[in-house]
């Protein structure tokens, strides 16, 4: 539907799981931040909880943004 599933992905990353400061940070009610983060957590497959996992995705994630234009 055209949500921003890996900028949510990204912002509460980026705020280390603060996710009123990640909501904010996009404009967006912390509640629709939660569900989209939920849907991205779904979609991926990944386990949020994990720390391994988080760090691995906020590699990729910088990876991807540095090799982007």
């Amino acid at each position: 539907n055209g949500t921003a599933l890996v900028d949510t992905l990204t912002a509460w990353l980026d705020s280390l799981g603060n996710v009123l400061s990640a909501s904010a940070s996009l404009d967006v009610h912390p509640n629709t931040f939660r569900y989209r983060l939920r849907r991205a957590a779904e979609i991926a497959g990944m386990d949020l909880n994990d720390p391994e996992k988080r760090f691995a995705a906020m590699l990729e994630l910088r990876v991807v943004r540095a090799d982007s234009p």
